[in-house]
C-alpha cells in the first residue's frame, strides 16, 4: 500500500515538469506545473481519497498528505484559468459571433449540482484545438457559420461544466486533508513547547562536567 502511494505521487510527480510550446510565441517554454491529463488528476484524487479513508490513514504519513495537497493545489490553480478562459471565449462567441443560446442570468452554474452524464472531459491538446478553432472563428480570417459557432459554445459548455465540476471535487478533497493536517500540526507544535520545556528543566538539573561539583540542597 504505501509503495504504492510512493508511486503514484513520483509519477504524478514526474509529469509536472515537462517543456511545452507556447501557444501564443513560436519556441518552447519551460513549467514547472503541467495541467495534467484527466487520468493522472484523477490518479491523484485516489491517493487523496485512500490517504482520507480509514484504512488509508494508517497507511499515509502527513508528508504524503501534504504533497498530495500541493499536487491538487497546483492543479486547482489550473483549472481556475482554464474555467476563466472558457468563459471569456463563450462570452466572445455569445457577444461577437451572435450565438444567443441561453437567457440572462442562465449560464450561472452550481459545482455540486452539475450532471456529466452525458459529457466527455477531452484531453488537455484537444480542448486546446477547440479553443483554437473558436479563436480562428472570432478573428477576421474566420469564415465559420451561425451553426459551426453554436456547435463550439456547446462544445466549450460541456468542457466549461466538467472543469467546475472537477475544480470543486478538487477542493473538497483539499479542504479535507488541510483539516486532517493542521492536526498533525498542531499536536506536533504542543510535542516541540513540551519537549523544550523538558530540555530547559533538564538543563537546570545538569551537573557541570568541568569545575566544582555543584551541591544541591533542599530548599525548605
Amino acid at each position: 500500500m504505501v509503495l504504492f502511494l510512493r508511486f503514484a505521487l513520483f509519477t504524478s510527480l514526474a509529469n509536472s515538469f515537462v517543456i511545452q510550446p507556447n501557444r501564443r510565441f513560436i519556441g518552447t517554454k519551460l513549467q514547472s506545473v503541467k495541467e495534467l491529463a484527466p487520468i493522472d488528476l484523477m490518479c491523484i484524487e485516489d491517493v487523496a481519497e485512500l490517504c482520507l479513508s480509514e484504512v488509508g490513514k494508517d497507511e499515509c504519513d502527513v508528508d504524503d498528505m501534504i504533497a498530495t495537497t500541493n499536487q491538487l493545489d497546483d492543479q486547482d490553480h489550473i483549472l481556475h484559468s482554464k474555467v476563466d478562459e472558457l468563459d471569456h471565449l463563450l462570452y466572445r462567441l455569445r457577444t461577437e459571433a451572435g450565438v444567443h443560446d441561453l437567457s440572462p442570468g442562465s449560464d450561472v452554474v452550481d459545482p455540486a449540482n452539475i450532471h456529466l452524464a452525458a459529457k466527455h472531459q477531452l484531453e488537455p491538446m484537444d480542448l486546446m484545438c477547440v479553443e483554437n478553432q473558436a479563436e480562428l472563428c472570432l478573428s477576421e480570417y474566420g469564415e465559420c457559420s451561425l451553426e459551426d459557432n453554436e456547435a463550439l459554445v456547446n462544445q466549450l459548455k460541456d468542457q466549461r461544466d466538467i472543469l467546475l465540476k472537477e475544480m470543486y471535487h478538487v477542493e473538497r478533497l483539499m479542504k479535507d486533508l488541510n483539516q486532517y493536517t493542521s492536526v498533525f500540526a498542531r499536536d506536533d507544535d504542543e510535542i516541540d513547547s513540551l519537549m523544550g520545556s523538558i530540555g530547559s528543566a533538564l538543563k537546570m538539573d545538569e551537573v557541570a562536567e568541568v569545575g566544582p561539583r555543584v551541591h544541591k540542597f533542599d530548599v525548605p
